[in-house]
């Protein structure tokens, strides 16, 4: 304990966790959190002097989504306008602080916005990124700009090259706090809400995930990464590049994401490529156990099936390329689903999950659900509405869903049965397409279409069909003959990697079907074991671990996880399966331990420091749980268990700052009216009832007509 000892004296010293007041400026602007002296703005907004040296980067900023993110963005507008008409101008800041920093700076955002203000389609300029001299972790545009003057070098002086250089490369550039500060956003009563939900935390996702570095509960292969090493990819720099290029190298400046609704009608094609390059892949599909009648098998392939009797099978999704969530971002209003066709040998469809002109309830939804005060959900994403988080259907990075489907198969069926599954994404709801597109129609909207023309933008339209991007996709076969068929897709990959998915996605069944994983488990144990591979034993058997963790039996998992140290040695994923082990069943001292050492393994993950202060305060080693939730805390700042976990410590050592840390870490619950909301959701919603299960499970019915969704080509 010498090591947490000292940390903790380092608290007593004044160095411990304190909300961070923003840096007065003379105006303000909350509540965005952006902190500003005074700046010219005019300044700010100017770019085309960037791009007599830059012309590569230029060119990429002049079609980004960046520059597209204020009134110029009709889908933003819609969203935006809609706020400010009912929840008020001044209240606006709090989206304005990412999407329109020139307009929050200058006062604009503060008065009516009209299509002939320039700054309303300056977007995030060059200037607003470079100038960000400090950031902090709590989202809402929690970024510092300063107002040093930029030097224009003359080419031929290098000491005023590598001033202009220094003056815009300042230290948070190139790190994921820059992206952070606007990529994590919550709202909260600074908006007339009536209490505190976090949002988009594509920051906070990252920093725990392997991809940041940080201790997973499964073992994982992924290199690090960063925002910018994702979603800047290293481009061919042109002749035009005078500055920019490292060895004919520069970054891409497009940061298009998943953004497909706007990258298709830019002039240049590479901010559509670079979308669906980033989205196809991200996601493994594939097609699971099945059962036919009172038979259960583990792989399609091997199943056995027969007429007039009850099918079910698994539809399986692993995250295996984003390194956040999937989708990330705006995660309540992201169209993303999963449809699946059963036919017979002769063709026939036999069954069909796909939107259709009725609407899209029979269909899963990767999707988070937000409700309003009459226990709705909240598809338009109108922020000033939400009063409670529902459920969160989207993919954890490294992590895996299953999604059940069953159906009555006819009498007479041709074998074997062919299943196709795909994934697929669209920007943005057909609702809220729906909501943007009549707003773009108003005489506003044709204001702002042209306003945008007539400074060489283009003139988004809100109401063109959106592209439809295949994210993966999987085909297998059952019954008679499926053995002499090859699975496509994620269903072609190795069994062993199918069975290792499959587990990794049952284990998040009730706790009193947990034990349906243990059978994919065994036979991966089994396969490893004849391939003589130790990673793959290992990871099964960290698999395995995680089954007894869930069934209460501490023990038994400490025994796998030493099983697969002594196969691949010393693992702080091993640490992680203990820890969760101990904790399960409140053995605290052992779980400490353990997380203690998943805390030193990835001191940047918020995630660790919170598992460490609530197994610290459990033993009442309050000293210990206050520096966990002080380190915790420092990389996010709005945690609702850190927060608690810092409040009782302060409490029971009877330290003065209890009451106001008491008060904060109350400020950040969960609203008291979530059950209440949830369960009346349930009563009157489909999805809420059966999308909040562990393994939502759809009733596949006779084919009926449906919308077909044009893919994107490649």
């Amino acid at each position: 304990m010498t090591r947490w000892l000292f940390i903790a004296l380092i608290s007593i010293a004044g160095c411990s966790y304190a909300p961070e007041p923003v840096r007065s400026t003379g105006q303000d602007l909350s509540p965005s959190l952006v902190s500003a002296p005074a700046l010219d703005v005019t300044r700010l907004a100017k770019t085309d002097d960037c791009a007599d040296c830059h012309s590569d980067v230029a060119s990429h900023w002049t079609n980004s989504a960046h520059a597209y993110a204020s009134f110029d963005n009709p889908w933003y507008r819609a969203s935006i306008d809609q706020f400010r008409k009912e929840r008020g101008k001044d209240e606006s800041r709090f989206c304005a602080g990412c999407h329109d920093p020139l307009l929050l700076i200058s006062g604009d955002i503060d008065r009516e916005v009209r299509p002939e203000n320039e700054l309303a389609y300056a977007g995030i300029t060059c200037l607003v990124c470079h100038s960000v001299e400090s950031t902090r972790p709590d989202g809402n545009a929690s970024f510092a700009l300063t107002n040093r003057a930029v030097l224009l070098p003359d080419p031929a002086n290098p000491d005023e090259i590598e001033a202009h250089r220094a003056r815009l490369t300042m230290k948070p550039l190139r790190t994921a706090a820059l992206c952070g500060s606007c990529h994590r956003s919550f709202s909260s009563p600074s908006i007339g809400n009536d209490n505190h939900l976090p949002g988009i935390d594509d920051l906070g996702d990252w920093a725990s995930s392997a991809f940041a570095g940080a201790v997973q509960d499964q073992l994982t292969s992924v290199e690090e990464n960063s925002c910018q090493g994702c979603h800047m990819p290293a481009e061919s720099a042109s002749d035009g590049e005078m500055a920019g290029a490292i060895d004919g190298i520069v970054s891409s400046h497009r940061w298009t994401a998943s953004h497909t609704a706007m990258a298709m009608q830019l002039p240049d094609r590479r901010h559509a490529e670079q979308a669906t390059k980033q989205l196809a892949g991200a996601v493994v599909v594939d097609i699971g156990a099945v059962r036919a009648g009172p038979r259960r098998y583990l792989l399609p392939q091997e199943s056995r099936v027969r007429g007039a009797e009850r099918l079910v099978f698994d539809v399986l999704l692993e995250n295996r390329g984003a390194g956040h969530r999937f989708p990330g971002g705006v995660r309540d209003m992201q169209d993303v689903w999963v449809e699946v066709e059963v036919r017979d040998a002769s063709g026939k469809l036999l069954a069909l999950s796909r939107p259709n002109q009725d609407g899209n309830d029979d269909v899963f939804m990767l999707r988070a659900t937000v409700l309003d005060a009459e226990a709705t959900p909240e598809i338009l994403h109108q922020v000033h509405r939400f009063s409670a988080p529902a459920f969160d259907r989207t993919l954890p990075a490294h992590d895996a869903q299953a999604v059940r489907y069953s159906m009555m198969l006819p009498r007479r069926i041709e074998l074997p049965l062919r299943v196709d599954t795909r994934l697929l994404h669209r920007k943005h709801s057909l609702e809220f397409q729906a909501l943007a597109c009549a707003a773009s129609g108003t005489e506003r909207g044709v204001h702002f279409a042209q306003g945008a023309e007539d400074r060489g933008k283009v003139a988004l339209d809100p109401c063109l069909e959106q592209p439809v991007t295949e994210v993966g996709a999987a085909t297998v076969w059952m019954g008679r003959g499926a053995a002499e068929r090859n699975p496509t897709g994620g269903a072609g990959r190795s069994v062993i990697e199918r069975l290792l998915t499959q587990a990794l996605a049952l284990l998040h069944s009730k706790q009193e079907h947990v034990h349906v994983a243990k059978p994919s488990i065994e036979r991966a144990l089994r396969v490893a074991r004849e391939s003589k591979s130790a990673v793959l034993s290992a990871r099964a058997l960290v698999l395995r671990a995680r089954l007894s963790s869930a069934q209460g039996r501490p023990d038994e998992a400490a025994a796998f996880a030493d099983r697969a140290k002594a196969l691949i040695g010393e693992n702080p994923v091993l640490d992680r399966v203990r820890g969760d082990a101990y904790a399960r069943v409140w053995r605290w001292s052992e779980a400490a331990d353990a997380y203690q050492r998943v805390a030193d393994a990835s001191p940047l993950d918020p995630r660790a420091w919170r598992d460490l202060a609530r197994a610290y305060g459990s033993l009442s080693q309050d000293l210990n749980a206050l520096s966990a939730a002080d380190a915790g805390l420092r990389l996010a700042p709005r945690d609702e268990s850190l927060l608690r976990s810092r409040a009782l410590a302060l409490e029971s050592m009877g330290r003065p700052e209890a009451a106001s840390a008491k008060e904060r870490w109350l400020a950040h619950r969960a609203p008291d009216a979530q059950p209440q909301l949830l369960a009346a959701c349930e009563q009157e919603h489909q999805r809420c009832r059966r999308d909040r299960q562990p393994i939502p499970h759809y009733t596949l019915s006779p084919p009926r007509k449906a919308i077909h969704a044009s893919i994107n080509p490649g």
